[in-house]
């Protein structure tokens, strides 16, 4: 695939930006480099989408090489939202995400947050795109793995009881929810526009306004289908309780 050929010039500029401080902190290093996420998914969308990508080393990165790196990771921030990065070799690619796989969002190094996690692999093994490297790299893949991770974060989710009000707080939750039922009970990975209209098939009808308000919130609109952000909390929570439920999974 000719680079850029899917990704977005603002986007581009950022992985470029990484892509040269890779090259010149280490130098013969840089393997492949692979949009996951968003840009992956097809579903990149200017002013809610961040930029998700895995850099392949012929090699382990040592510390200081990665702190000299680190700085060129804010290029990849987008819509309030920090870029994450994960650093792998070919063995992690082909093994699977691990403790030993760097993963970072944000700050270097990240206190959590990574996309050193099974829905990142499963999008790469499902339909990398390749900014740099072979088409199509020899990926781990374990379907109860991913099953059981989507499970366990909609698990978490679902028993969270904060007061979201603010719909840019709720949107993504709600479609990040779709995603991960969908998860846990096909094993494959949806963008999040994809999972919201494969819920709307679905669910009740009770729900449908959240997902479309979510939806559109995600698209561009600038107006509510909710009155107040009392309703659209309460409707949000009990979505993402439903979801949980019909995928099997007990909120924790």
């Amino acid at each position: 695939m000719p680079p850029g050929s899917l990704v977005p010039s603002d986007a581009q500029e950022g992985i470029d930006s990484l892509m040269g401080a890779v090259e010149r902190h280490a130098p013969g290093q840089l393997a492949a480099l692979y949009a996951v996420g968003s840009l992956a998914l097809r579903d990149f969308t200017p002013g809610h989408s961040n930029i998700d990508v895995l850099v392949v080393t012929a090699s382990q990165l040592g510390t200081d090489q990665l702190s000299a790196i680190a700085p060129a990771h804010r290029a990849l921030r987008r819509a309030r939202r920090d870029g994450c990065v994960c650093y792998a070799t070919w063995a992690d690619v082909a093994d699977g995400p691990g403790p030993g796989v760097p993963s970072y969002a944000g700050r270097w190094p990240a206190a959590g947050g990574g996309i050193a996690t099974p829905m990142t692999w499963a999008i790469l093994r499902q339909d990398p795109v390749a900014l740099r490297g072979p088409d199509w790299p020899v990926v781990w893949h374990d379907d109860t793995a991913l099953r059981r991770w989507c499970a366990e974060r909609l698990g978490a989710w679902a028993g969270t009881h904060g007061a979201l009000l603010l719909r840019q707080a709720i949107g993504p939750v709600v479609l990040e929810a779709a995603r991960l039922a969908h998860g846990a009970s096909t094993g494959r990975v949806l963008s999040k526009s994809e999972a919201a209209d494969a819920a709307a098939a679905v669910m009740s009808g009770k729900y449908r306004r959240v997902l479309a308000d979510s939806l559109g919130y995600r698209r561009g609109a600038r107006t509510s289908m909710y009155w107040g952000p009392f309703e659209r909390r309460s409707d949000a929570r009990d979505m993402v309780r439903e979801l949980a439920a019909s995928a099997g999974v007990a909120s924790n």
